[in-house]
């Protein structure tokens, strides 16, 4: 049995490499299919995201794992010599610590980022429901996505802004308490305020109003996030009415001055505002954040809170290391345990056979005896067998946690007579590794 992951990502391989990899969602089911329909795969699992196409498989050998590169290849349309050079292939517990990597937020291009959890959970259950995975990738996913959560609640990998749309929705609740209803006002139609306000309204934020020189262009933005566009002569109006600014236009000159805001702030009684300036130049006179219940932020100190949050990440990088090594550590244990299962399971049944053989062999000469003195030597002929095979047992268990395991099983099966087939290996009876999460 040969655990491997094969793929690459934003480390290994640019965008345009990465894209033409990508297995779409409405494509992965099938993907998988095909996968699970090469001869040497017994269990698989596809993970592909923006930044990573990774194929986790459960094989017969090492050598197989050119079969996996090739089906990429098919599957893709992408000629093996333009993405062998980008990509990493780990086995063993190599693999199981990637993933659990992956899943803890330490292999993102964002440290620490939400959204892979839900990622590898997603990948998971389309494999599951595909009849894809078994034994040994249910119980690695599953106990991938405890790391992932341990990862979340016991160390402070995924605290702070990831963005700098994170970090406005952590300044505005900070500001306001919490978004529910806020208004929002984007002035200008740039693809950062877009995506600053999308954050805003996912977390709770109200009404949405756009204004933009071009009207055109704040009609249509207005009505990707479900709001209204107004010109820029009813900006003033629009300021007043909003509790959250978000302004980045192409002006060479501030297009919310001191004077105005101080002004508007009168109208509106006072009521907080909170300002994010993401234009270079700026639109927004730095003098406004001098208002009292104006609370302005630019790019810079929006970029800044992401990089105080990138720091304080980075120093909880040990901590789940920590936490990876000891799941990676479990899990290895188990899964060397699970290859010596269909060899236990075949020497118990040769014992068994010894016994009962034996018994039909001698049980005619045994008729002048009772049933209760036929009973005691049935017992006798089990206990012997059970105290001959024990040892065998527990070493054979040892010898799966050892550097030549794989040698000394060899030996065993040629003591005793007996090959393993592949329908033996393709159900294993084990327990999963404690801790293992099921979904």
């Amino acid at each position: 049995m040969h655990l491997v992951v094969i793929g690459l990502n934003h480390t290994t391989a640019p965008i345009d490499v990465r894209e033409r990899l990508s297995v779409p969602e409405s494509g992965l089911a099938d993907a998988l299919s095909r996968l699970k329909m090469c001869g040497c795969v017994t269990e698989c699992c596809i993970l592909s995201t923006c930044n990573r196409t990774e194929m986790y498989a459960v094989t017969e050998s090492r050598d197989d794992d050119a079969v996996l590169i090739d089906f990429l290849s098919a599957l893709t349309g992408v000629p093996k010599a333009d993405f062998t050079d980008h990509l990493y292939t780990r086995s063993g517990h190599k693999a199981v610590d990637h993933l659990f990597r992956v899943s803890a937020g330490l292999d993102s291009m964002m440290l620490g980022e939400p959204q892979i959890l839900g990622q590898v959970k997603s990948a998971y259950c389309v494999a599951g429901d595909c009849s894809c995975t078994g034994a040994v990738l249910n119980n690695l996913f599953q106990q991938a996505l405890a790391v992932g959560k341990r990862a979340r609640t016991e160390t402070d990998i995924a605290k702070g802004a990831f963005s700098v749309g994170y970090a406005a929705v952590e300044l505005a609740n900070s500001i306001f308490g919490d978004l529910y209803g806020r208004r929002i006002l984007i002035v200008g139609a740039g693809k950062m305020s877009e995506n600053t306000a999308k954050r805003i309204i996912s977390n709770g934020a109200g009404s949405v109003t756009v204004a933009n020189r071009t009207f055109e262009r704040a009609r249509k933005l207005a009505e990707e996030l479900g709001g209204v566009a107004v010109g820029f002569d009813a900006l003033d109006q629009a300021l007043i009415d909003a509790d959250i600014v978000i302004s980045s236009t192409g002006a060479t000159e501030p297009i919310i001055t001191r004077q105005t805001m101080a002004k508007l702030m009168r109208v509106r009684h006072e009521r907080p505002v909170f300002l994010i300036d993401i234009a270079v130049p700026r639109d927004i006179e730095p003098e406004v954040g001098e208002l009292d219940n104006v609370f302005l932020y630019n790019i810079d100190d929006l970029q800044d809170l992401v990089e105080q949050s990138v720091r304080e990440r980075q120093k909880e990088i040990e901590k789940v290391e920590l936490i990876i090594e000891q799941e990676t550590r479990k899990f290895t244990a188990w899964l060397k345990t699970l290859e010596v299962v269909p060899l236990i399971r075949l020497l118990r049944e040769r014992f068994d056979s010894i016994r009962d053989g034996e018994w039909e062999k001698y049980r005619g000469r045994l008729n002048h005896l009772n049933d209760r003195d036929r009973e005691t030597v049935q017992a006798l002929l089990q206990s012997v067998i059970n105290k001959i095979s024990h040892h065998p047992m527990v070493r054979i268990k040892d010898y799966a946690n050892t550097h030549d395991g794989y040698g000394k099983m060899d030996v065993v099966r040629e003591l005793f007579g007996v090959e393993i087939t592949e329908e033996m290996e393709e159900a294993p009876e084990a327990s999963a590794p404690e801790g293992a999460e099921k979904e």
